[in-house]
């Protein structure tokens, strides 16, 4: 048995060929690009209004105070954001725009309209106006060519947005990995089929399949095996054919009916580890064929679950050449637990919880039922705490070390 350090080192040294493909930059949410995201185009494009108002001059006001009046007068058109901007506008003039309209050249300020007073269409003006009021200039925010994402980052709904804004249409990114998930057991049966006594429903498959497909992965293969050595042999063999990452879900133990690591060895299955010092999880074992990495992880769900948070996600982050440390929720964090906790083993121990924020602090509360198979945490839980293999007690506020889910 190994500690989770070595274990995880094991799986961080592993690598996989990750390809990398030009996608539309409406997809891009979610997915990590492989290069820099330069700018199409200034942002904004043309100097533009900030406020609906009246363009001019602004050296059009000096010597205007409320006893010496400057009348401009004002241009029978009106500016809009997004036309062309053709119209005759005379220097000594003002003319009406509204927000986003491109500013008329030689123009450098705008009045808002509620503080503008107007008289048989002259603009009235008793204060001086200063150069750049309410003008908001061409590449003031985003030059031509900038750089407005770094290589390795996964995108956020707000980056998709900007790539988008900046007039960027595809990106290079890289490839969602093809993975398969294989569960295996007499008593495991899909969500579709109808329930009866002495079967569970496929969660783990379930779960699997959204977590992968929300942390870089594409789904080849989600199924169902019998405890069969054949049936397991047959659908680990079709997965090695075009997946890049195998998941298996029980019968990773050494039971009567656990033939997964059988099946797995007689496929050219290489040992990198068996079973880890942790808990749950402890039967989590892993290993490759040809190059493939297979995670052969326990069927509880709150073990497998914690495998693929623990061990699974930082694998396909350091194929992906993840890069987004300071992210919050990808990425661990510390929070004071509420509670006391006692270990009685010296085991790497992850438990369910809770955190929250509270007066300015992070938080986690333990949930109250612990267990490799208590799947009722699912419907609370948002972290995972850890507590390392010396501990044996952890007093109520004491920081621990917490992953966001």
């Amino acid at each position: 048995m190994i500690n989770f350090d070595d274990a995880l080192n094991i799986i961080l040294s592993t690598k996989i060929k990750v390809n990398t493909s030009l996608i539309p930059s409406s997809e891009s949410a979610g997915r990590i690009c492989s290069s820099d995201i330069r700018s199409k185009i200034d942002f904004p494009s043309e100097n533009n209004s900030a406020m609906d108002g009246y363009a001019l001059k602004s050296n059009a006001a000096e010597g205007a105070y409320p006893k010496s009046v400057i009348k401009l007068k004002i241009n029978k058109n009106t500016i809009y954001a997004g036309s062309l901007n053709k119209h005759k506008i005379g220097t000594d003039e003002a003319v009406k725009i509204m927000t986003g309209g491109h500013i008329p050249v030689g123009f450098d300020a705008v009045i808002p309209l509620e503080k503008t007073k107007t008289q048989n269409n002259f603009l009235l003006l008793d204060t001086p106006v200063k150069k750049g009021l309410n003008v908001r200039l061409k590449g003031e925010d985003i030059k031509r060519d900038d750089v407005i994402i770094p290589k390795n980052t996964k995108l956020s709904y707000t980056q998709a947005a900007l790539i988008a804004a900046c007039n960027v249409k595809k990106i290079r990114a890289y490839e969602n990995i093809p993975a398969s998930i294989i569960s295996t057991g007499n008593e495991i049966i899909s969500i579709d089929k109808t329930y009866k006594y002495g079967k569970v429903i496929n969660s783990n498959g379930i779960l699997a399949e959204s977590f992968m497909s929300n942390n870089g992965c594409r789904i080849l293969k989600n199924v169902i095996c019998k405890d069969r050595l054949s049936a397991i042999k047959k659908e680990i063999e079709s997965a090695l054919i075009t997946s890049k990452i195998i998941i298996t879900s029980a019968g990773a133990s050494f039971g009567e009916k656990d033939f997964t690591e059988k099946a797995l060895m007689e496929l050219g299955l290489k040992i990198k580890f068996r079973q880890v010092a942790i808990k749950p999880a402890k039967p989590f074992s892993f290993g490759l064929i040809d190059k493939i990495p297979i995670f052969m992880v326990p069927g509880n769900p709150v073990a497998f679950f914690i495998c693929l948070i623990i061990f699974i996600k930082p694998f396909i982050e350091k194929q992906l050449h993840f890069n987004n440390p300071k992210d919050l929720f990808d990425s661990g964090a510390i929070s004071k637990i509420n509670s006391v906790f006692h270990k009685k083993h010296n085991r790497r121990e992850f438990i369910p919880a809770r955190t929250f924020i509270e007066n300015g602090c992070l938080f986690s509360e333990v949930y109250k039922k612990i267990g490799p198979a208590m799947i009722s945490s699912f419907g609370n839980i948002n972290s995972i705490i850890s507590i390392p293999e010396e501990t044996t007690e952890i007093k109520a506020f004491e920081d621990v070390n917490i992953y966001f889910i």
